[in-house]
């Protein structure tokens, strides 16, 4: 860890923590559990208020973490606030009888946990929450009501009313009206996330227009692969590095109205903007129904997954399965214009040679990049004379020298990434040369 993300660290636990501070201190004579329900009550309080901050996207701590790590925080820190929610109520029942205060206390809990199970149910599939249990109320409540995605989020978002229920029953709490300074700073809490969050979903959502694009080209790469190209309304695109993603919201009462992520397929050099997406859910399913003009509402470009982020001078070596190859094309391309010397392997690994999309582009990589090798290996076709199989540590050291030379990419669902991970470890290849980015949940 660097040090600009140890003092990000650091500033996050002491403001999550200054609150609770303030509370210690305004009561040093009162009993120890008395003193330890408070400042359980009020962390968990900064948890979740901070969870808005988080929500908004902040690019300066994309920058530093990704956006991938702070899905995952924002996860656990949704836990964490669960749990220290949970003690502050218990102990807090042996000093209080039921009050409108203890019940909007209540009432602010059931939501969060309310909310939190519906969404490990519907929204997480992996780490501590993939079980056979869960996987298979996941999948019976996906087959039964089909809840689109919008819908998912937006029952997600409803945190938003559980907070507020929240600050209510603080504010009500003599503690915190009898400190000025504690009940400033828990507003100041609850005020800056909230505007943030707002201001990420309302203005940059569907008023801002430097997010505003139109959509100039639809290509459908094969049955289930579609490209989209846009241009900004005012011909200038925000600046991006290649491998980087975007979130996408298109205007057509065809598509559902919530946004997504996608990998940015082309190049900054390039005059365009475009995405590659797989037919895989209900708003990818029904991208081939997009039209040339319609107005798409972007927002990037964030990630940390780009060769552009890493030490300069070292041979690269891609690892894409399936539609992950999207951020290599983009950093193929920029390679192609920027820097044809350089050392690049790409294996991608595939089911048939047909669902190989932008085939004849990567062979004349080949011819403008003298040090460019592209290995498809294939699964599942068995007229297909070369690699076959699966992408695995024999396959990459036949077309690698030496291994010490090259930072590894992966990009491809969970399990190949673990694979490739695992791969590269028994190679011997040291940690801070596998770059990745792990979006599952």
């Amino acid at each position: 860890m660097n040090f600009k993300k140890v003092l990000w660290v650091i500033f996050y636990c002491l403001a999550v923590f200054f609150p609770a501070f303030i509370y210690i201190s305004d009561h040093l004579g009162s009993s120890f559990p008395f003193i330890l329900s408070g400042v359980f009550g009020i962390t968990a309080y900064v948890l979740f208020a901070f969870q808005f901050l988080l929500a908004s996207r902040p690019k300066i701590i994309d920058k530093q973490f990704g956006m991938d790590k702070i899905y995952r925080f924002h996860m656990y820190i949704a836990v964490a606030g669960l749990v220290l929610s949970f003690l502050h109520k218990q102990i807090k029942e042996n000093y209080y009888q039921e009050s409108f205060k203890t019940t909007l206390g209540d009432l602010a809990f059931n939501i969060f946990l309310g909310i939190s199970v519906l969404s490990i149910l519907m929204m997480v599939n992996k780490l501590f929450f993939k079980t056979k249990f869960t996987d298979s109320i996941r999948g019976f409540l996906n087959k039964t009501l089909r809840i689109q995605h919008q819908y998912k989020v937006l029952v997600h978002n409803a945190v938003l009313i559980a907070l507020c229920v929240l600050l209510v029953h603080i504010l009500m709490s003599y503690s915190v009206k009898s400190n000025l300074l504690l009940e400033s700073v828990l507003v100041i809490y609850f005020a800056v996330p909230l505007f943030m969050y707002l201001k990420h979903k309302i203005y940059d959502g569907f008023f801002n227009k430097n997010k505003k694009y139109t959509v100039t080209e639809v290509i459908n790469e094969s049955d289930n692969i579609v490209t989209l190209k846009f241009k900004h309304k005012s011909g200038k695109s925000f600046s991006y590095l290649p491998g980087q993603f975007l979130y996408l919201r298109i205007n057509n009462a065809e598509i559902p109205w919530d946004e997504h992520p996608f990998t940015i397929s082309s190049s900054p050099l390039q005059e365009y903007l475009s995405i590659t997406a797989k037919k895989l859910g209900d708003f990818t399913e029904r991208l081939d129904k997009v039209k040339v003009g319609d107005t798409a509402y972007i927002d990037g470009a964030y990630g940390t997954f780009s060769y552009l982020k890493n030490k300069e001078n070292r041979k690269l070596c891609f690892l894409a399965g399936g539609i992950g190859i999207t951020p290599f094309l983009g950093m193929l391309r920029h390679l192609s214009l920027e820097n044809v010397d350089q050392d690049v392997v790409l294996f991608w690994g595939l089911r048939e040679s047909r669902d190989i999309i932008c085939n004849n582009e990567i062979k004349d990589y080949s011819l403008q990049m003298k040090n460019f090798k592209f290995v498809p290996v294939l699964s599942n076709d068995s007229s297909f004379d070369g690699e076959t199989g699966y992408i695995n540590g024999d396959i990459i050291k036949k077309y690698i020298d030496d291994i010490r030379e090259y930072d590894f990419y992966i990009c491809g669902p969970p399990v190949m990434i673990e694979s490739q991970i695992s791969n590269l470890r028994s190679l011997g290849v040291a940690k801070e040369n596998i770059h990745f980015e792990r979006f599952a949940m």
